[in-house]
């Protein structure tokens, strides 16, 4: 729930260091940042998110501007630091082939989806079919809810650019909903 007119009283006094404006700032911001972080595939958004809270302290001085754009801002800051997560998981080794084994476990399209959690892994690997400047904008538009002139501030691309690779990535998801509708009602098919 966004905290409204009180915003600016929030704002002022976290920049003087106060805990109780802190605590709301980061009631507000870090759910949705933390489902950002974890619906790209950072490999730890958790301390994706810490890195975020840091990178606002630091640079809160210098904001100007509404609960909309600081939540904006909050964004923008999230997706530079998972940039940077995924830059560092490059530079890794790779990881053994227990990891494969696991994930491939859990991609199983064609069963149904009953539970939370099965819904949750389905939702996942169709998002994962997607680029990621596409998951990005179809999370932020959709999910998070950030107007179009918003979410070209947060990914760094023109609004008409914004509009163009959101309107791809719904008809990609069309598409693959569709095929995986089609499959699913043959495998029925076939097990009658």
């Amino acid at each position: 729930m966004p905290i409204g007119g009180r915003f600016p009283q929030v704002l002022s006094a976290a920049a003087e260091g106060a805990d109780w404006a802190w605590t709301e700032l980061y009631r507000e911001l870090a759910p949705g940042l933390l489902r950002f972080l974890a619906a790209h595939g950072a490999a730890d958004p958790e301390d994706c998110l810490s890195d975020v809270f840091i990178q606002i302290v630091r640079q809160l001085a210098g904001f100007l501007g509404d609960e909309a754009a600081f939540r904006a801002w909050a964004f923008t800051i999230a997706r530079s630091r998972l940039i940077d997560s995924w830059r560092r998981e490059q530079r890794r080794p790779p990881r053994s082939g227990e990891d494969v084994v696991t994930a491939a476990d859990h991609l199983r399209p064609e069963l149904p989806v009953d539970s939370p959690s099965e819904q949750q892994a389905a939702i996942s690997e169709i998002l994962a079919s997607l680029s990621i400047d596409q998951r990005s904008i179809l999370l932020l538009r959709y999910v998070h809810q950030f107007t179009v002139e918003e979410t070209a501030q947060i990914v760094g691309k023109s609004e008409g650019a914004v509009r163009v690779v959101q309107h791809r990535a719904l008809r990609a998801l069309r598409r693959r909903l569709s095929s995986a509708q089609s499959s699913g009602r043959t495998q029925e098919s076939a097990a009658v």
